[in-house]
């Protein structure tokens, strides 16, 4: 038979006790505390990736601007991007680069990006243009990344593609000059 005058008392102490209530507010908040941090850190590893395929593309435009390889392939410049942006990881395989004149417009909002899930990858439009008609050109480049915590924090939320990881793009523009 249980007594429950014990049990009352042993309940009624509980209820006075202040012992843990800080662990109460700790595992109210850290949810939260650890959303922002993983959001934080999340949001700065985009921002350094997107700075780095800016500054590879525009360095890359700059050398096709300048002529430096006369007959250039796209190979050719999605390395030079490659090696000028330096820490984006799988670059050569993931990055999607597209090259046309404006009077031949690249498809609207959308850029082609590469599409991991398939052994299939997309087709894009590469043409150095004119040099003697100056030519506007603008090249369009897509790098596919995959989120540092992909279920936490800003990476959860991000629209992503079949495999997992967000599209990076990058515009930049130039006129071919006559030689």
């Amino acid at each position: 038979m249980i007594r429950y005058s014990g049990f009352k008392s042993v309940l009624g102490r509980f209820r006075k006790s202040e012992d843990g209530s800080a662990t109460v507010e700790f595992v109210m908040l850290i949810p939260v505390v650890m959303w922002i941090v993983f959001s934080v850190v999340e949001a700065g590893w985009l921002m350094t990736q997107q700075t780095l395929l800016n500054r590879g593309l525009n360095l890359a435009v700059r050398d096709l601007r300048l002529g430096r390889d006369p007959n250039p392939t796209a190979e050719d410049v999605k390395a030079s991007i490659c090696s000028y942006a330096g820490i984006l990881r799988d670059c050569n395989n993931v990055l999607t680069l597209e090259l046309v004149e404006v009077s031949d417009p690249i498809g609207g909002a959308n850029a082609v990006c590469v599409d991991r899930t398939s052994e299939i990858q997309p087709v894009v439009a590469f043409s150095t243009g004119s040099y003697v008609d100056q030519d506007i050109m603008v090249a369009r480049a897509c790098f596919v990344v995959d989120p540092l915590i992909p279920g936490a924090g800003i990476g959860a939320l991000l629209p992503k593609d079949p495999s997992g990881a967000f599209h990076l793009v990058s515009y930049s523009a130039f006129v071919n000059e006559p030689e």
